[in-house]
């Protein structure tokens, strides 16, 4: 099997090629659902493949993804902007969130369609 080379362009004092995608290493990507990092995952960069380390992911109260979204967003760089915006982009995201009667969280996009980002929690299981 030949292996593959992958030729990068370097930019101007460490500067991204324009084409890549990847979040910068000293921002990686905060997610609120584990169904927004298997998303985000998916798109991988033409330059340089995968574009952020998974981490293991934990409850994110709600509180701090709407912090997310209205403190920490504006002190990030336009890369991890263009990050993103490649993999949730702008015209269906942010999605609002909205809890069913039964408890299940969903994810409403701009266009109108929803995605299960959560399960209603199980009480009473061990």
């Amino acid at each position: 099997m030949a292996a593959r080379i992958r030729l990068q362009r370097i930019g101007v004092a460490g500067e991204r090629p324009s084409e890549c995608i990847c979040f910068p290493a000293e921002e990686q990507p905060f997610f609120g659902f584990p169904l927004e990092e298997q998303i985000a995952a998916k798109v991988r960069c033409p330059l340089h493949g995968d574009r952020f380390r998974p981490i293991f992911h934990i409850y994110v109260p709600r509180w701090r993804r709407e912090n997310e979204k209205k403190v920490r967003w504006f002190r990030l760089s336009e890369q991890y902007h263009k990050a993103w915006h490649a993999s949730l982009p702008p015209n269906l995201w942010p999605a609002e969130e909205e809890e069913t009667a039964d408890g299940r969280t969903l994810l409403r996009l701009k266009d109108g369609s929803t995605l299960l980002a959560q399960e209603a929690p199980v009480h009473g299981r061990v």
